[in-house]
């Protein structure tokens, strides 16, 4: 009988760590996706064309990036809420090198949109996540 309480106390203390662990993967993609977010609420669409990931950088022109989200982005107003709804882990996405990715979904009101979905794909690099890819629907 002991045996089987100790192998249950090992077994359950593996899996909060394993929950642990998991906890904080999901807190290192999460915080810079939302600071990166944060950039691009601000209006400094410059500077979130900066602080993506190179794969960004080097297919997508900084002139057009801050063009683009001051057509797109810019008319939707500042965001009233938002909260994560999805997570995926991928080491392949089609046209892309392999690695590891993390596309995060998150539920956004905007001043003058509501219910939006913005989509955020980070790409691990050098043992940091970085965004190179952002959508709103």
């Amino acid at each position: 009988m002991k045996n089987i309480i100790v192998v249950l106390c090992l077994f359950i203390s593996a899996l909060t760590w394993a929950q642990t662990l998991k906890v904080v993967d999901v807190a290192t993609e999460i915080a810079p996706a939302t600071s990166w977010l944060e950039v691009v609420d601000s209006g400094k669409y410059a500077n979130s064309w900066q602080q993506a990931g190179v794969f960004f950088q080097e297919n997508v022109p900084k002139a057009l990036w801050v063009s683009k989200l001051e057509e797109v982005r810019a008319p939707l107003g500042k965001v009233q809420s938002r909260q994560g709804i999805s997570r995926q882990e991928l080491t392949a996405i089609p046209q892309l090198p392999d690695g590891e990715y993390v596309i995060l979904e998150f539920q956004t009101d905007f001043e003058n949109k509501a219910d939006s979905i913005e989509t955020v794909t980070l790409k691990k690099s050098a043992e940091q996540w970085q965004v190179i890819g952002y959508f709103i629907q």
